[in-house]
Formats: structure tokens, sequence, C-alpha cells
């Protein structure tokens, strides 16, 4: 496993993210054009339902067949306006059930994305979810623990993922509408200055920024820290065993003192995750930026991980 090359581009804001996502991999692909095409792809957000559901045993064939009818009391919007897919996951003790993990993407949602991508002329040779490679990442280039039960949070610009994985299965599965942007927002309020500036203070280690970075970060934190409790506290519930720790990542987990913060307003243990240990990193590679800034790629590297044709 390693690391071959690395690039790092904004999207910037647009007449649509659409666009503006589009514009942005031409003139990537355009300033590198040694980059092959063959690439992949990851979806979240509302118009992607993740859920464990128990049925009955049977095959993985006749689940298959069956799984439309299956999934219709468990998804906010109907069997026809979406793509569906399934894990069996194992088998409910002393009982002749199975937990299942159910997935849904909107359709119009997965050809918004490729309709995006033929504009640069892109074909993706697999479409994952970000949960699931965050999952991948860590279970591939961290020392996963062992027969406990644990969360993975990784904070994006405008959403977050965060799951809770049991005996290596995915308990719950949720993305939140949280992201480093609030943190962005946060300082722009308190500051008074632009977006951009407040970007680049977010990164800051100066003395003089650290506490309006650490106020606005533990605002801003506030409802993502009440969606966390919530599922943390439903889980807990169900199991009958606590959650031992949360393992952290993400662009905007970068802000200084994140994972104190977060941990104490949890209560639970919260670390950032070194992804790099077990990687090897080419020679030309930055490998200061990829060390500064590595919490933001394990997305994109559980995606890279990922066998093709093959469950996780």
């Amino acid at each position: 496993k390693g690391v071959i090359d690395l690039k790092r581009v904004m999207v910037l804001p647009g007449a649509s993210q659409t666009s503006a996502t589009a514009d942005t991999l031409k003139s990537f692909f355009e300033a590198y054009p040694s980059v092959p095409k063959n690439v992949r792809i990851s979806l979240a957000g509302p118009s992607v339902v993740i859920r464990r559901i128990t049925l009955p045993i049977m095959t993985h064939s006749d689940l298959k067949g069956a799984i439309g009818f299956e999934a219709e009391n468990h998804l906010p919007f109907a069997i026809e306006e979406c793509v569906l897919d399934f894990q069996i996951l194992d088998q409910v003790p002393n009982q002749a059930m199975m937990n299942v993990l159910l997935v849904a993407a909107k359709r119009d949602y997965i050809q918004e994305r490729l309709d995006m991508l033929s504009q640069v002329n892109i074909q993706p040779d697999l479409i994952d979810l970000d949960v699931f490679c965050l999952s991948n990442a860590f279970e591939l280039l961290n020392n996963a623990p062992q027969n406990k039960i644990y969360g993975l949070l990784d904070i994006g610009h405008q959403m977050s993922s965060f799951l809770i994985i049991k005996d290596k299965f995915p308990y719950l599965v949720r993305d939140i509408a949280y992201g480093g942007l609030s943190v962005t927002h946060a300082l722009v309020e308190l500051k008074g200055v632009s977006v951009t500036d407040a970007e680049t203070l977010k990164l800051s280690r100066e003395a003089g920024v650290l506490d309006d970075l650490r106020a606005s970060t533990k605002k801003a934190f506030e409802p993502l820290v009440e969606e966390l409790k919530n599922s943390i506290d439903f889980c807990e519930g169900e199991m009958g065993e606590p959650l031992t720790a949360i393992w952290l990542s993400g662009g905007g987990a970068a802000s200084v003192g994140s994972a104190k913060m977060l941990s104490e307003a949890i209560g639970k243990p919260v670390s950032l995750w070194d992804n790099l240990a077990k990687m090897n990193v080419h020679q030309k590679v930055d490998r200061e930026f990829l060390k500064d800034r590595s919490a933001e790629f394990n997305v994109a590297f559980g995606m890279a991980l990922r066998e093709t044709g093959g469950s996780k």
C-alpha cells in the first residue's frame, strides 16, 4: 500500500455545485495531464440512506430477489426512485434471523454525479459511499481495536460521516449535515473577516489566533455534539455495551484542539488516527504537506484501497 502522488484542489462556489465541481476537475486534468482518468467516486448526504435491518435467514440469492419489498419499510423515499444494495452481516444469536446492511441512493443523485463526470469525459469504475471508504481505510491503515465497540467520525467541509463499529461490522451509519464550514462561519462572525481569511485562520498556530479559533470551534461543534450524543446513547442502549472511543479525521478536524473539545463534550476518548504508519510514500510526494493534511484524505484512501468487484 502506498501513496504514489497526491493532489488537492478546492471546489469554488459557482452557479451550482455540480458545474463548479466539473470546472474544477477540468482544470485539474489540464494541469496534471499524466493523471489517469479511470477514477472512483464516493457519495454521501441526504440522498443516501444506510440502515441496519433484521430479516429472516435466507440465501443471498433469495434476498436479492426480495430486497425491494423488504426495503420499503425502511426508506424515506420510494423504491423506484433509488438504487438498492445490501450486505448480509451476521446471524442474530439464538434466532433464525440475520442482520443486513441496506443501502439506498436516489437515482437522480447518482445520475447528477455521472452527468458531471461526463462533462470532463470521465467514466467511474467504482461508486462507493463515504462511510464505507472511511471504515475501509481505518481497517487497512490503522490498528483497529479488537473485540471493542468504537466510532469513526470524518468531519468534511459541509457533511460529516459517523459510524459505530461492533465486531468489525457497522452497527450505526450516519451522515450529519455539519462540517468544517460551520467553524469558518463562526470565525467570520467573531472576527469580521472574509470566508477565505477565516479558512486560513483555521490552520493557524499563532498564539493570538488560537483563543478565537477554540471559541469558534466550540460554538460550531454544538449541533454536531448533540447529534453524536443522540447516536451514541441510542446504540449503547440497544447494544447494552459502551462505545469505547472515537477516531477522528477529515479536513474539518484540522482545527487546533478539535479532538479534545469533542472528547470533553461527549465524554468519550476522541483521537486523530495515523493513516500513514502502514503506507509507503513516493519520493515525489510532498511529505510535509501529506503529514499536515493527511486526515483530509481518509475517504480517498479508503476508496483507492477498495478491491473492485468485491465487498468490504
